[in-house]
């Protein structure tokens, strides 16, 4: 779902980069503003589905080991029981009936349940005037620590994966307005500007199908300084959508994050030191990260 929805963020970019482009563009009667809100919004709603699957996630994973815990603590106390009664033959025998056998978290919380039941009716243990304890750290109290741990969890479960429905469910219907607006423009921009005209060229660019494979190896195809403090880089990969620019300026040692994520294909930077720059290019599509450009030195006067 989420590939899905990126993409269609990539194509929103598109959009409204052609908009940017060319004034004349204004599919629904848009503005670039409102397209620019539109992704705005989508992004909220992106990291609102993350952060409520982590929070799912981490859940279920706290719930499991309170689950497993509690299987543990089992398997440690039966044996210990039944030896502590095997010379009361009426408690020894309620014992023996006690699930062993338990694969599920619901079996889990049953052989915890029964095992307490019965547990608050032993009688003391043969020969001795304190109520059965598996070891000193080990009475009722402490097992059903494990059990209520379990709740506790379970409830924290519940919670997060009812917010994730939710946050799902909006992820859903935001990816239903993206389509639809991006179809739209699609659509009308194809009508609006003829085969063979610049606008149109632009349009047919937009990405309509998903990637199906990482993109290749970026290329740096022109790197120049063409004013003073300046940089200019053109750059390209196949199947990238998008890109990472890199720079690692005189007296630096490493590179820099200068561009991130930008659907345009060059780098224009001002305001840069004298003196060799050199820049890498990182592609990107919804299948993942290809490889980096070689290096491509500047020198900036």
């Amino acid at each position: 779902m989420l590939e899905t929805y990126d993409f269609r963020l990539l194509q929103l970019r598109f959009v409204k980069r052609t908009m940017d482009d060319f004034a004349t563009y204004r599919p629904d009667g848009k503005t670039p503003a409102q397209v620019l809100t539109l992704i705005t919004t989508a992004l909220a709603v992106r990291i609102a589905y993350i952060n409520a699957k982590s929070t799912l996630d981490l859940a279920l994973g706290t719930y499991n080991a309170a689950v497993a815990a509690g299987h543990g603590i089992c398997v440690q106390v039966y044996p210990i029981m039944k030896s502590r009664f095997r010379l009361d033959s009426a408690s020894l025998e309620a014992i023996t009936k006690l699930p062993v056998d338990d694969q599920t978290p619901a079996a889990t919380i049953k052989r915890l349940e029964l095992i307490i039941s019965l547990w608050t009716r032993l009688p003391n243990p043969p020969e001795s005037l304190t109520p059965f304890k598996a070891w000193e750290t080990m009475g009722l109290a402490e097992f059903t620590a494990y059990l209520t741990t379990i709740a506790t969890k379970a409830e924290l479960k519940d919670d997060a994966d009812e917010q994730f429905e939710v946050e799902e469910g909006n992820l859903h219907k935001s990816d239903r307005i993206l389509d639809d607006i991006i179809t739209a423009a699609l659509i009308q921009g194809r009508g609006q500007f003829p085969d063979g005209t610049v606008e149109r060229e632009v349009i047919d660019a937009i990405p309509t199908t998903p990637a199906q494979q990482a993109p290749g190896k970026a290329i740096i195809t022109e790197a120049t300084s063409p004013a003073a403090n300046q940089a200019h880089l053109v750059y390209e990969a196949p199947h990238g959508t998008s890109y990472d620019v890199y720079r690692k300026g005189p007296g630096d040692a490493d590179f820099l994050l200068v561009a991130e994520d930008t659907i345009d294909k060059t780098y224009n930077a001002s305001g840069l030191a004298a003196g060799n720059h050199d820049f890498k290019v990182v592609p990107r599509n919804s299948k993942g990260v290809g490889p980096a450009s070689e290096v491509s030195g500047v020198n900036v006067g």
